[in-house]
């Protein structure tokens, strides 16, 4: 814990498993959360950090709610801070904590596959940058100067030939710097701004990802609504804890509307087919399970579907990404390619 917090905007995945892994043991052991969180407040030295904690004890110690305490620091997602605040309404708050910490290291491992990934070739985009702007400045006027040294004048052909092979080299290099720019801009954004969330439902609009977004709102939706109705909670009071840990925001109108129509008398079935989170089939079974009187049963079955089809959606997006990579330093190459052997082949038509 010593060097472990430092002060962000919000705590990066690694950081947040382990302060909920804590107060998940914190609960299990039996201490009273406000005089744990001062003992995770004491293992910690940076002064900024401690400052930040010690908020939240204090708050911890006033109302006897984590929620508030993380809500009011502002370092937390909000979807950890929804999730503490569904772990309180149902008396589940160690269950829910200990599910956070796996859920946050297993984004952590995630991370640092896609970093994998497209750090290295991130890095060959950037060194095949400073190449052709090389090619271009220096090494182009060269094969000019070469040839006007030869004494004779370059054929029609010829000329065409070098034109051709400057210009794609010169459209390579502005590509090249464009992505750098806009990855360089994004990066920003998030960081600095504030902004990203927008950032991330752009993100998450792309055609390879969109199917990926859609299941872990499933996936979520069934998880906290299994726990939820699973602890007793009232169903309507669980449909109106249930947007909170959406990050999509049609998803999350969605699931207001399905609450008041449950509170004006529409069946949850009813509902919940209306609004069309869930596939046919999975609304099928949500409708047995509803006249079982087991929804939590069928919620808690489908988490578990959904958490698996994350899974494999995770693992086909990041093997997608080394391929789409590899691909861009390959037309790269072939324009660094271009761009030296094309001049070189003019100048040789031209001797011969």
């Amino acid at each position: 814990m010593a060097n472990f917090f430092k002060l962000k905007k919000t705590l990066p995945p690694d950081e947040i498993s382990m302060f909920c892994e804590q107060v998940a043991l914190i609960l299990k052991s039996g201490i009273q959360l406000h005089d744990g969180m001062d003992t995770l407040c004491e293992g910690i030295e940076d002064e900024k950090a401690k400052k930040i904690f010690s908020e939240v004890s204090e708050v911890v110690s006033e109302t006897g709610s984590l929620h508030k305490g993380l809500e009011t620091v502002g370092i937390f997602p909000e979807y950890m801070v929804n999730m503490v605040l569904i772990g309180e309404e149902a008396g589940k708050l160690e269950e829910v904590m200990e599910s956070l910490s796996l859920y946050y290291e297993n984004e952590n491992t995630i991370k640092k596959s896609i970093y994998t990934a497209i750090s290295y070739p991130i890095l060959l985009v950037c060194m095949m940058a400073v190449v052709l702007t090389v090619l271009i400045t220096r090494v182009m006027p060269l094969f000019e100067e070469i040839f006007k040294n030869l004494g004779t004048e370059m054929s029609g052909t010829g000329k065409m030939i070098m034109g051709f092979g400057i210009n794609f080299g010169k459209i390579t290099l502005i590509v090249i710097v464009a992505v750098l720019v806009i990855a360089l801009l994004i990066y920003l954004i998030v960081a600095f701004t504030g902004n990203g969330h927008k950032v991330r439902e752009v993100v998450q609009k792309l055609p390879f990802l969109k199917k990926l977004n859609k299941t872990i709102t499933s996936a979520r939706l069934s998880s906290v609504l299994a726990m939820m109705l699973s602890s007793g909670l009232e169903l309507e009071k669980a449909l109106e804890l249930a947007p909170g840990v959406v990050s999509d925001r049609l998803t999350k109108q969605k699931l207001k509307d399905c609450s008041v129509m449950v509170q004006e008398g529409t069946s949850f079935v009813e509902a919940i087919t209306k609004i069309k989170v869930f596939p046919a089939l999975h609304t099928r079974m949500i409708n047995v399970g509803f006249k079982a009187g087991q929804l939590d049963g069928v919620m808690k079955r489908l988490s578990k579907l959904y958490e698996d089809e994350v899974n494999d959606e995770i693992a086909k997006v990041v093997s997608f990404i080394e391929p789409t990579m590899v691909a861009f330093l390959s037309v790269i190459i072939g324009g660094i390619l271009i761009s030296i052997m094309l001049p070189l082949a003019s100048i040789m038509s031209s001797i011969g």
